[in-house]
């Protein structure tokens, strides 16, 4: 009898174990919103600035807009205009989306 309640018990800990290690995959690699785009629009670089605030350079159709996030609201900080900016933007978002594994590996082991 005890050994059933051993075997329960152990089963039970090891579907807990399953899901909670699920559960931090999904969390990891669907809602990471550093990875949101579609092709109107593209966060191209976040920044928190305290928990639950932040700001955003998000690019909709051909504006790119510096966007401000709180727990309560939104708002438009500003709109980039300056081509020469624009393309120092852009080409930098394309430099970290292209970053490959190995890439992020040699940025730590030369640190």
């Amino acid at each position: 009898m005890d050994w059933l309640v051993v075997k329960a018990f152990l089963t039970m800990m090891m579907i807990v174990g399953l899901m909670f290690a699920l559960l931090v995959v999904v969390r990891k690699y669907l809602f990471n919103r550093s990875n949101i785009s579609n092709d109107n629009m593209k966060v191209l670089s976040s920044l928190s600035l305290q928990p639950k605030k932040s700001i955003f350079l998000v690019k909709v159709f051909n504006k790119v807009m510096l966007v401000g996030i709180s727990d309560n609201s939104i708002a438009a900080l500003g709109e980039i205009t300056d081509d020469e900016t624009l393309e120092i933007i852009e080409s930098t978002a394309q430099r970290k989306q292209m970053k490959g594994f190995s890439e992020i590996l040699k940025g730590l082991s030369l640190k």
